[in-house]
Order: structure tokens, then C-alpha cells, then sequence
């Protein structure tokens, strides 16, 4: 690497609430790193416990540690404040319960840099809050290009939601240029799933990707937390739309004609993969009890209306069976008698092939 790429500032964006038996650490394996050139803005998001006391601490020894303090307004709200205070070339974000390895922001850069990607993806491992192993995902590895709609459509429905890069935030290297430029945000409103939201909307701006090997950070799975409470389908089922509504419009201004065709898709895939592991049945009657049940209805006769997308979202053996899927649902919440008898028919079929019927599918 030259010298003139390693005078590139990495702004390290670290949300903090009630961290107190984990901040050291996390803030400790930033100011080790290899590459000195960075800037560390923590933002404590309104904790009771000593949490904030500790970043001040920290602050006095390094001066490359920028802290804040805000009343509690949640994570998005505390990385958001931190993107305003940025002033690197490149952002990286750090969740303050958790750590990174003294090597891990020279080796991203160095693998941005020699690229010339806009967007680096890598491993992290897993370990309970005692620091136990919990075991590793690896995610798929390599260049990717994302310079045009085809391909940016197919990273989304078919990499991104599939988790192959895996949907969070803190597991990649941003180009700041990006993201200050196009004024992205992280949706204060979304509790579940904001990272999967602002990596869908980096996604349409990036125009490389490359994924690496390397396992350079370390995560930390608590008891309590809000990814551990937040499992039941209806709040999964209501998050999600919550994102989908936070992606709507950048997605349709994006792609061409008004991308309704590829919004469908994108939809409708992150619908499914929100409820995987739950019947067809199950899911309709969550989507029955949905405060956002009228604007769930309306995307999903949308997304059924454009029935040669499935072909393209699952296997030719799996396509119909999806597509039934979300017409039993859409029949479940409009009443149709036409559907009603469609499904009578189909589940008799069904029936007399062995197969359980629609509404007792579970999404594979």
C-alpha cells in the first residue's frame, strides 16, 4: 500500500448503550490497530450504567476517540449522529459489545485499495457474553460487480436477502464518498433489520463488491439483547414491511420504468425470508393482524400480478408452489370466492398426492 492510500482516514462508527462490562475492550481492539490513521466516534445512547463514563476515560489517553452522549433514541438514531460527525474517507462501524482484531482496518483498506471496490465484505466469529465459542458462518467470497440493474438486482434478491453476505452492517468497509454524497441514513423507525435496509440502498450506489476470507471480527451474542427478544413472526412480519417501506422509494427511483417489476421482487423475497420457518396459514394470519395490512394486501396482488418473476426468484420446481403460497395468503386477506375455490380444489389435489395443503407449507 502507499503511502498516499495510508493517509486515508477510517472513521469507526461505535453505538454504545449499557455496555459498560464490554466498551474497553471493544474501544482497546480499535486504538490497537495496525492502521494508525483512524477516528473512533463513539456515541452513548442514553446508558444508566457507567458506560459513558468509560469512553471519557478513554477520550483523555487518545485523542483519536470522539464521544458523544444522547438521550436514548436507539441504535439508528446513534449511528446516524456519528455519520454526521464523520470525517473519514472510508466508515467502518463497530457495535460497542464487540471487537476486531488489531489487523482488521489495514487489511480492508489494503483490499478496497487494490481492487478498486467501493464495498468490502468479511468473516466474523461468534462467541457468547462470557466469550465462549458459538462457531463461525462463512459467507461466499470473491469480486462482485455491480456496476448496472441486472447485476444489482441479482445481488440484492439473491445474494444480500439470502445472507451470503450477510446482512449486517458492522461486518463491511463503506466508502464515506457514497454515503455522504446520496445523504444515506439509517431509518430511525426500523428496530429490526436497519442494516439490511442500509446495505439494500448502499447496494444501488456501490458498483463493486469484493468479499474476503479473513475472520476480523468478533461478535458477541447476549442474552437480552434486542436481536435475542425480537423472534416473534408478527414482529419479524411488521419490521420487515417497516423496511420495505424505507426501501421503496430508492428502489423505484433506481431502476428503470419506475422499477415496479424489481421492487415486486425484492418484496416479495423479503417477505419470505422474514417468516421462514412458518406455515403458509401461519404467516396469512399474521398478515391479517398487521397494522400495515392494507399496504402488505396491495404489494402482494402487485407482486402476484407479475407471475414471470417467480420463475426468476426460485427453481423452476419451486416457482408455482411460491407463487400459490402468496396467492393463498392475498386470498385469505381479500375473501375472494374465486380463490376459495381455487384452493379447494388444489388442496384436494394435494391431499391425494400425499402432500399437506397449501396453508400447512413451510416456506424450504
Amino acid at each position: 500500500m502507499s503511502a498516499n492510500e495510508k493517509s486515508k482516514l477510517v472513521s469507526i462508527i461505535v453505538p454504545a448503550y449499557n455496555v459498560e462490562k464490554y466498551i474497553k475492550d471493544c474501544l482497546d481492539s480499535l486504538l490497537k490497530q495496525t492502521y494508525r490513521n483512524i477516528e473512533i466516534i463513539v456515541v452513548d445512547d442514553g446508558s444508566h450504567d457507567r458506560t459513558f463514563d468509560i469512553i471519557s476515560e478513554l477520550m483523555n489517553k487518545d485523542s483519536r476517540i470522539r464521544g458523544f452522549h444522547q438521550e436514548n433514541k436507539g441504535v439508528s438514531a446513534a449511528r446516524n449522529l456519528a455519520l454526521d460527525k464523520a470525517c473519514g474517507d472510508y466508515i467502518q462501524f463497530v457495535d460497542g459489545d464487540d471487537y476486531i482484531t488489531a489487523d482488521a482496518v489495514e487489511k480492508l483498506v489494503t483490499v478496497l485499495e487494490d481492487n478498486n471496490a467501493e464495498w468490502v465484505n468479511f468473516q466474523y466469529h461468534r462467541e457468547d457474553e462470557d466469550g465462549k465459542d458459538l462457531g463461525d458462518y462463512d459467507f461466499t467470497k470473491g469480486y462482485m460487480d455491480l456496476s448496472d440493474e441486472d447485476r444489482k438486482l441479482t445481488f440484492i434478491t439473491d445474494v444480500l436477502i439470502e445472507y451470503k453476505v450477510g446482512y449486517e452492517i458492522w461486518d463491511k468497509l463503506y466508502v464515506s464518498r457514497l454515503i455522504k454524497n446520496n445523504n444515506l441514513r439509517f431509518d430511525e423507525k426500523c428496530h429490526m433489520g436497519e442494516d439490511l435496509e442500509f446495505n439494500i440502498c448502499y447496494s444501488l450506489l456501490a458498483k463493486s463488491l469484493i468479499c474476503i476470507k479473513d475472520r476480523l471480527y468478533n461478535y458477541r451474542i447476549r442474552g437480552g439483547s434486542a436481536m435475542q427478544s425480537m423472534t416473534a413472526l408478527s414482529e419479524n412480519f411488521d419490521e420487515r414491511l417497516l423496511l420495505i417501506q424505507g426501501i421503496e422509494k430508492p428502489i423505484k427511483a433506481f431502476f428503470s420504468e419506475y422499477g415496479e417489476k424489481e421492487f415486486g421482487q425484492i418484496f416479495y423475497k423479503l417477505m419470505l425470508y422474514a417468516c421462514k420457518g412458518h406455515s403458509i396459514g401461519e404467516i396469512a394470519a399474521t398478515a391479517a393482524a398487521s397494522p400495515y395490512r392494507i399496504y402488505f394486501t396491495d404489494h402482494l396482488a402487485k407482486a402476484l400480478g407479475m407471475k414471470d418473476i417467480f420463475n426468476r426468484l426460485f427453481p423452476d420446481n419451486l416457482a408455482m408452489i411460491y407463487f400459490r403460497s402468496g396467492y393463498y395468503i392475498l386470498t385469505s386477506l381479500n375473501g375472494s370466492i374465486k380463490g376459495k375455490l381455487y384452493f379447494v380444489v388444489y388442496n384436494l389435489y394435494r391431499r391425494l398426492r400425499g402432500r399437506e395443503v397449501i396453508s400447512e407449507w413451510k416456506p424450504v
